[in-house]
């Protein structure tokens, strides 16, 4: 039973809308295998739009069944039997996709390919016209085909054969058309479908850098938070001690040091302040200056033989937070008695003669992982441990 002829120039705005209404189905496309059971992705908000989508595409298909009920000759039963199968086959277009977008490629591939095949078994129903149907094939594979290249050798395959079949029944008035138009149909769906795929890979892009960007500004904020107030606290500590110490015989001394004292926690107010805002920043000579300041306090000889300007301008904010981890490091762990800070065009070193199994224990903490990170963004390398003649020493060098 044949099916009288259709025009393709209806495909057109079918063809646009199809390719809206799927490009907001990323969700369902970037699914993984797992994420989805058969009927979950059935019901997918990403699959109702492309139902949208490719039921907009099945208009042109109206009048293969209009056809079907026109064709001469034909009985009822014949054309109800038609229509059936036009509509199974309809219905295999639209589920298709939802299904296997979280498969592997070959399933998509072989998906495609059988709802190709299945077109075959529409050819007693309807005739020659069931070429036309090899459009909603190509359709499917530009959607779920991960490979242009591969979509578009299906659509000259395709073409070839419906140009071939064309000439053999002599270019009816009911397929004549079929062979340019699935070239030109087919391959705009597979340049569409390659932007969609693009679509969704461009989302998916987006959101991992959103959330390494949040873990890189946590990061930031967990270094700046203990670099800052690890600092400042452990100085509280050593100067409260000292006060306690001399508030007995000396209470003048005592209570300039808890003026200190109270001066350091407005600072690391402050600070706090600045971590939380992301305005913290510190400089070489500044830490340079506070490090005398604490040491003293902790009774540790400080020793600076060069001065801040010999450092590479690009290095001196890791030199100036290497400063203030080791100087903090020496105050809190090694009971040292003194201390150099040897600093150089490419870097600095902190040394102390304290305790190096003590210092060393302090190696794996979050101070010097983060001193880690701020080194590795300038392109230097931090090492920290004892030295063999005894004591600790931190070095930042590129």
């Amino acid at each position: 039973m044949a099916v009288p002829a259709r025009r393709g120039p209806r495909l057109t705005v079918a063809t646009v809308t199809l390719v809206t209404d799927v490009t907001r189905t990323a969700p369902l496309m970037g699914a993984a295998r797992g994420d989805l059971g058969l009927l979950d992705r059935l019901v997918h908000r990403g699959a109702w739009r492309w139902y949208a989508g490719g039921s907009v595409g099945l208009i042109y298909q109206v009048f293969e069944v209009v056809g079907v009920w026109s064709a001469p000759g034909a009985s009822t039963r014949e054309r109800v039997v038609a229509t059936v199968a036009l509509a199974v086959y309809y219905a295999c277009y639209l589920l298709v996709p939802p299904l296997v977008w979280p498969e592997r490629e070959e399933v998509r591939v072989g998906a495609t390919l059988g709802l190709l095949a299945l077109s075959a078994a529409l050819f007693p129903f309807v005739g020659e016209a069931a070429m036309w149907t090899w459009i909603l094939v190509l359709s499917v594979a530009a959607f779920t085909w991960s490979s242009q290249a591969a979509g578009l050798v299906l659509v000259g395959v395709v073409t070839a054969l419906a140009l071939g079949l064309a000439a053999l029944l002599g270019f009816p008035d009911s397929i004549g058309a079929t062979w340019w138009i699935t070239a030109s149909v087919g391959t705009l769906m597979v340049a569409f479908g390659h932007q969609v795929r693009q679509t969704v890979r461009l989302r998916a892009a987006n959101d991992e850098i959103a959330r390494l960007a949040v873990d890189e500004e946590r990061a930031r904020f967990a270094r700046d938070l203990h670099d800052s107030l690890g600092h400042s606290l452990t100085v509280v500590a050593v100067k409260s001690e000292l006060a306690g110490k001399l508030a007995e015989r000396d209470p003048a001394a005592a209570h300039a040091e808890m003026a200190d004292v109270e001066r350091l926690a407005r600072e690391a107010l402050a600070d706090l302040r600045q971590a939380v805002a992301g305005f913290r920043s510190v400089t070489l000579e500044g830490e340079l200056a506070v490090a005398g300041t604490a040491l003293a306090a902790g009774g540790v000889a400080l020793d600076v033989p060069s001065p801040a300007s010999v450092v590479r301008p690009e290095l001196r904010s890791v030199a100036a937070w290497a400063v203030r981890e080791g100087v903090t490091n020496v105050l809190r762990h090694a009971s040292a008695t003194t201390c150099t800070i040897a600093l150089s065009r490419n870097g600095v070193r902190i040394r102390d003669d304290g305790a190096a199994p003590a210092a060393a224990a302090t190696a794996g903490g979050s101070g010097l992982r983060g001193l880690a990170e701020r080194a590795a963004a300038v392109g230097a390398r931090l090492d920290a441990g004892a030295r063999p003649g005894g004591g600790f020493e931190l070095r930042v060098q590129r």
